[in-house]
């Protein structure tokens, strides 16, 4: 098989692979990404969580790893969000 053949699926492999993850980016400009789901969970349970402090606060690598991301409008509304509220739980958790 050729190069470009090659190329072709394993390009076609990774767009399989991503299409349900959103691309997030920390200040330093390193990109992560992070499945759909796990992203509404987050944002779910940190605003959740936020609603009522008297609750037990949302943890994990995820969420540690949505605040470091850069909340910009390329995100999109959901995405913004949920590195607000993951912001915001590891902040009053500090």
């Amino acid at each position: 098989m050729n190069r470009r053949g090659q190329l072709g699926r394993l390009e076609a492999l990774e767009a399989a692979r991503n299409v349900h993850r959103m691309q997030f980016r920390t200040p330093a400009g390193r990109t992560f990404s992070v499945d759909i789901g796990d992203v509404m969970a987050i944002m779910m349970d940190g605003f959740g969580w936020l609603h009522d402090p008297t609750s037990d606060p949302p943890r994990g690598p995820i969420l540690e790893a949505l605040a470091t991301a850069v909340p910009d409008k390329e995100l999109g509304l959901l995405a913004q969000s949920a590195v607000i509220a993951a912001q915001q739980v590891v902040g009053a958790a500090r």
